[in-house]
């Protein structure tokens, strides 16, 4: 016998809605799309509209930040706490001797 479950259905339509499993005829014509795309002067005039279709670079983070990131990452954390738990160990055992 397999242990396989079996497999679950999945409701395309709730997910994504009904645009995904209409017919391409019907999403035309319910969208008012074109098949030949654009011509030069729709698009001209879009780009006018809406501006370039891209996207804006973020700010690079500067040094520090980097820094910052891998000083207080969970490995180096525990690190860091290890180090001054033995420093300090290490000079208070000094000092009682």
């Amino acid at each position: 016998m397999s242990n396989t479950k079996p497999k679950e259905e999945v409701n395309v339509e709730a997910l994504y809605g009904k645009e995904c499993t209409l017919p391409k005829e019907e999403f035309v014509k319910a969208y008012h799309v074109k098949e030949n795309g654009l011509s030069s002067s729709e698009a001209d005039r879009l780009i006018h509209k809406y501006g370039l279709n891209e996207i804006s670079q973020a700010k690079p983070k500067r040094w520090y930040h980097y820094f910052l990131e891998s000083l207080f990452s969970p490995f180096n954390s525990i690190l860091l706490r290890y180090c001054s738990y033995f420093i300090l160990y290490r000079c208070l055992s000094s000092r009682n001797s």
